[in-house]
């Protein structure tokens, strides 16, 4: 009788410690978690290292047809609901790690490579947290990683985050171009293409890139009423890329505008430079109900930002003297 009355003590017993060692090991694997890797010293020395040139980019390239529209949206729901195509995103940031920088290669080749981990870093950290309205709601804060700078992926020599990649890798390669190909997930970048970058391609494609985005209401347009040219932030935040003066910024880009507003340009010298508000919501192309909704506030503001902006710049400071803009943009 003894026996029998102690058999629900020891199943209970038996599921405490279960429980114990299932929760032992999801608490290591979210402390794993807080900061997320790809690759690594040891598992990037196999038999035969590869050169950026070796690096195939093949299995992001089927990722990107399968899951990103022509307008650089991305299907999350549907790529995150697929546990093999996640998978295959892993595994692809994880061979990036093969990669050997001492190996002869083209500078193409090397930013197609950066180009396309920065990118996909970025999908796995969305589809890692999905649903999120945002990239900006991925900060370490209210997620396990801040996913611009816990993020890294070993390139060979280094962890690189995607801020190292973009400020220590490829901006030093001096082509601003780069800015229209880097795609952190969100309505306000641009837009992110269905194919992975090539060498071959690469300079096609960071035209192609070029012309899109300036081609977009949303990021760039010229007001002839008020003479204003009127661009987005990525331009404003990466300055030093494309120039000093305002005229430096729209000479570096003019081959990429739009031939009616290159004309504009080349007939007027009074215009003003001001930059546009940037849509941090998802660029997502099948979103949940509850991610639209969360969405409506980074709508909002981006449309707000600006004149908020002009408001906060006007109480700040009393001399708001106009940058003069000379004639010669574009020569």
């Amino acid at each position: 009788m003894p026996h029998f009355q102690s058999a629900p003590t020891i199943r209970r017993f038996s599921m405490l410690i279960v429980a114990l060692v299932v929760g032992f090991f999801f608490a290591n694997d979210a402390l794993a978690q807080s900061q997320p890797r790809f690759g690594g010293p040891d598992s990037s020395a196999p038999l035969h290292r590869l050169s950026y040139e070796d690096i195939s980019h093949a299995p992001l390239d089927t990722l990107l047809r399968r899951y990103v529209d022509c307008n650089g949206m991305v299907c999350y729901s549907r790529w995150r609901n697929q546990c093999y195509d996640v998978r295959e995103l892993e595994a692809y940031l994880h061979g990036l790690s093969q990669v050997d920088a001492d190996l002869p290669a083209r500078r193409e080749a090397k930013m197609a490579y950066y180009i396309n981990a920065y990118n996909a870093m970025t999908l796995w950290g969305i589809l890692h947290e999905y649903p999120v309205a945002s990239i900006q709601r991925i900060d370490g804060k209210r997620t396990q990683f801040a996913i611009f700078d816990d993020l890294q992926l070993w390139d060979g020599e280094s962890y690189r985050s995607l801020n190292g990649i973009e400020n220590d890798v490829l901006r030093p390669l001096g082509d601003p171009r780069i800015h229209f190909a880097l795609v952190c997930a969100a309505r306000g970048c641009p837009r992110l293409r269905n194919r992975a970058y090539t060498a071959d391609a690469l300079q096609w494609q960071l035209d192609d890139n070029a012309r899109e985005f300036f081609s977009s209401h949303a990021r760039f347009h010229i007001s002839r009423i008020t003479r204003t040219v009127q661009m987005s932030p990525i331009l404003e935040w990466y300055r030093d890329d494309f120039g000093q003066t305002d005229h430096e910024v729209v000479s570096t880009v003019f081959a990429y505008l739009p031939q009616q507003d290159r004309q504009w340009l080349s007939q007027h010298c009074d215009w003003r430079l001001k930059y546009l508000g940037y849509d941090w919501s998802l660029n997502d192309q099948c979103p949940t109900l509850a991610v639209k909704v969360a969405a409506i506030p980074y709508h909002t503001y981006s449309i707000a930002s600006p004149a908020l902006k002009r408001i906060k710049t006007m109480l700040s400071s009393s001399d708001g003297v106009a940058e003069a803009v000379t004639c010669d943009a574009g020569q």
